[in-house]
């Protein structure tokens, strides 16, 4: 551990185990008597289990933390558990998702991300599904470090498990509707539940929203300074990012025995944008930034551009001229569609003391886009994509739950899955006669992949404080994809021929063991010790643009594999009002998978790579406390240490001199921060309930959320480093006692902060001192209410 956490750690330790425990419990049972917090089930190991005993580094994010945070999708979520970072990622993957540090690139279609996303059991390793909406949930749960045993593919970074709300026997139902200041976002949210027969009952629940965006387009009118137009696009959005959103779901549960549960989960996902890299914005550094005076191909001034980070820019839309017999350009007018369909099918039957489990799952999710990607008022450069994901998987668990010492969980998982792509880019509007149109190349690939597991856990309570457990899951990957260009422009015949299809096959696999001994000496403490590995298979890239001379072995990269322990302590104190626990931990990865933005040239190009050996290491702490019957506070702690110990290829970023450390075209990242991995993060909160008046409920709520500063280019770029900043979120409640209605004042990001997750240098700039960055969602000022039938 870095000797700058030592300090840190010690002073921790010291706060935590001196916090009342056993000792102090029955002095102070008579005053605590009535404030005892709730008790929180997760199923970190596919059971449930109080958050207390599982010896997990494990997060719950409940249903009111969500609403009251204005946390309407994993991006903003990720503002609320601790040592996360998530965020949107335009094309390629359309995410970056990382956890302690540890996270993949957004920037290549053929990357699984390193942090897994299940939803209602059913896994996803596409970034796309940051798509999804977060409404009517039952609870999210974050798990932090590997996960390989206990959930269908392996996460080498954690897991974000999402788990909507299930249909009631009783009715209820609600109706929510509330307005952004900010961005002029109107929404609106619902459920409807009860039972339909004696043994059948079912949920409808929806989300709605409309929003204007909250960054302006300053973008004139100018005389086209390449290929044929008269006259640029213009301010074309003029505000971003717009949408218009929709997702609905419904549940049915049928429980027709004590022994046998049927549920099925259908949900459809909409969403509809002006623009697909909305929430990106290009930025400035040194002498650029001192004069404010970007440009393009170096020299070009750009009118009504700056280099800040202001939310205002001035990037033209596309002609129309530009756009004829080209795929997905919608008459050159900027936009983004991304919608899905998604079942899950979850059967349990018990035989006795055995439980055999089934989850089937299916997603066919749809993107298509147009942005413009030089980010200028001229709008030179820009691409059209469609990005596609079906996907069928089927998981079986088979259960004991035996009153003797040893039970066990065996398993399979299968999933199949098939990634039709289509990229269209329009470089400098160089005329293609052959094709009749301004396309720079017309590129369709398809990747189809066979994934395979099977897991077994065997649990042994030695005596009854103390458990040991542990199991193996091995996994295969196989993928094929082909990849052709189906027109190229002249500029552009340095590219693999139109009609030469490139083939690429992978295959691999392995086996990732984990154990863990936990001892409960009383029902108030938990202490373990675990050995955990994580595994995310290699794969094949998918480029935007196949260069002639690529060979089928430059497209294939390895697997990330993780190893390393954690040791952690849990407690209950305060007569069940205080919960806190502490984690440390210790990994090595090797072979992380590594996507950098070349901007060498004029035009983008992205290489991938392995970084040979990374090393995590740090402290996670979090405590909830529930002070008096009116008054709780919850807080998190991160210490990470996150750095490569072996990466002596990687990209250098534009510009580097062999002073700088750029050596024959590559650098040494050894010793360097992984990106978006800040050293400390920060977060204490609560809620006040005072009764300021009979019948009458009245909620304060209030969080600071803290995050050091941290590295958003995978180049290690000077222009790439986000400065530590500090989230505040605070909203007041009001309603009757009877909580049939309450009326909301909410603010999230009151700070105003603007962060960057991934960041790279500006597309044809020209300039090294220039940047663009996809930034999160700025701050936030909401009126809520609820009316609960």
């Amino acid at each position: 551990m870095s000797k700058d956490f030592r300090p840190i750690a010690a002073i921790v330790t010291c706060f935590i185990f001196s916090l009342p425990g056993t000792s102090t419990v029955y002095a102070q049972a008579d005053e605590a008597e009535s404030n005892i917090l709730e008790e929180v089930l997760v199923t970190a190991r596919k059971r449930d289990e109080a958050l207390q005993d599982v010896p997990v580094a494990v997060s719950a994010i409940s249903a009111d933390d969500i609403s009251e945070n204005l946390a309407q999708d994993l991006t903003l979520l990720g503002e609320l558990a601790p040592q996360v970072k998530i965020g949107e990622g335009g094309s390629g993957t359309g995410a970056v998702i990382g956890i302690r540090g540890v996270s993949s690139s957004s920037s290549d279609a053929g990357f699984d991300q390193s942090v897994l996303v299940e939803i209602d059991g059913v896994p996803f390793g596409r970034g796309t599904i940051i798509g999804t909406r977060l409404f009517d949930i039952a609870d999210v749960q974050v798990l932090s470090g590997p996960q390989a045993l206990y959930f269908g593919k392996n996460s080498p970074a954690g897991v974000i498990s999402i788990n909507s709300a299930d249909p009631t026997q009783e009715f209820e139902a609600y109706i929510k509707g509330g307005y952004e200041f900010n961005a002029d976002q109107a929404y609106s949210e619902g459920a409807i539940s009860g039972g339909l027969t004696d043994t059948l009952s079912a949920r409808f629940a929806f989300r709605a929203s409309t929003q204007k965006g909250w960054t302006t387009n300053n973008a004139p009118v100018l005389n086209d300074i390449f290929g044929a137009s008269e006259f640029t696009g213009g301010a074309n959005p003029e505000r971003m990012p717009a949408s218009d959103e929709f997702a609905g779901r419904l549940t049915l549960l049928w429980e027709p025995t004590e022994d046998f549960t049927a549920r099925l989960k259908f949900m459809f996902n909409s969403v509809e944008a002006n623009s697909g890299n909305g929430n990106t914005e290009p930025y400035c550094i040194g002498d650029t930034l001192a004069a404010n005076a970007p440009v393009l191909v170096g020299s070009v001034p750009l009118p009504n551009a700056d280099c800040y980070a202001d939310q205002q820019t001035s990037h033209a839309g596309g002609v129309a001229e530009y756009t004829r017999n080209m795929r997905f350009a919608n008459g050159g007018d900027p936009y983004l569609d991304r919608e899905f369909y998604f079942a899950a099918l979850d059967l349990n039957k018990w035989f006795g003391d055995l439980s055999l489990d089934s989850t089937t799952g299916f997603y066919d999710g749809d993107v298509q886009l147009m942005n413009v990607t030089d980010w200028s008022p001229y709008g030179t450069i820009w691409a059209s994509a469609r990005y596609q994901y079906q996907l069928f998987t089927q998981e079986l668990r088979l259960t004991s739950t035996w009153d003797g010492p040893i039970n066990f969980m065996v398993g399979g998982y299968y999933e199949h899955s098939k990634r039709p792509f289509d990229n269209v880019p329009e470089i400098f509007h160089v005329y293609n006669p052959e094709a009749d149109n301004y396309a720079s190349a017309d590129m369709t690939s398809v990747t189809t992949g066979d994934y395979f597991s099977f897991f077994a856990e065997l649990v042994w309570a030695i005596t009854p404080t103390l458990e040991l457990s542990g199991g193996a899951r091995w996994s295969r990957d196989e993928r094929d994809m082909e990849q052709t260009n189906l027109s190229l422009s002249p500029a552009w015949r340095h590219l693999r021929p139109v009609g030469d299809t490139i083939y690429v096959g992978y295959d691999d696999d392995h086996v990732s063991p984990e154990v863990a001994l936990t001892w409960r000496p009383t029902d108030d403490h938990t202490l373990y010790g675990a050995y955990k590995t994580g595994y995310k298979g290699g794969g094949i890239s998918n480029p935007f643009l196949l260069d002639a001379d690529t060979t089928p072995d430059e497209l294939v990269f390895r697997p990330e594999i993780a190893e390393g322990f954690e040791v952690g302590y849990k407690s209950t104190a305060l007569g069940g009002a205080l919960r806190y626990d502490l984690n440390v931990y210790r990994y090595d990865y090797e072979d992380l998978q590594v996507v950098s933005a070349d901007n060498s040239g004029v035009i983008q190009e992205f290489n991938l790579t392995n970084a040979g050996e990374s090393r995590i290491e740090g402290i996670q702490a979090s405590f909830a406390w529930l002070v008096t019957d009116e008054l709780s506070l919850n807080g998190n702690l991160g210490l990470n240490d996150a750095k490569y110990t072996k990466h002596d290829t990687a990209q250098c970023y534009f510009g580097q001199t062999e002073a700088e450390g750029c050596i024959d075209g590559a650098q040494n990242l050894a010793g360097v921060h992984l990106i978006r991995a800040p050293e400390l993060t920060l977060n204490i909160g609560g809620d006040w309930e005072p009764r300021l008046f009979d019948g009458w409920l009245t909620r304060f709520s209030a969080s600071a959320n803290y995050s050091d500063d941290y590295q958003a280019t995978t180049d290690n770029a000077p222009g790439g480093v986000q400065d530590s900043f500090w989230l505040i979120n605070a909203g007041i409640t009001v309603g009757p006692e009877d909580g049939q209605w309450e009326i909301a004042l909410l603010g999230r990001n009151l700070t105003d902060e603007y962060y960057m997750l991934q960041s790279f240098a500006w597309t044809a700039a020209g300039n090294p001192d220039q940047y663009t960055a996809f930034w999160n969602r700025p701050m936030e000022i909401a009126l809520q209410g609820t009316y609960r039938f």
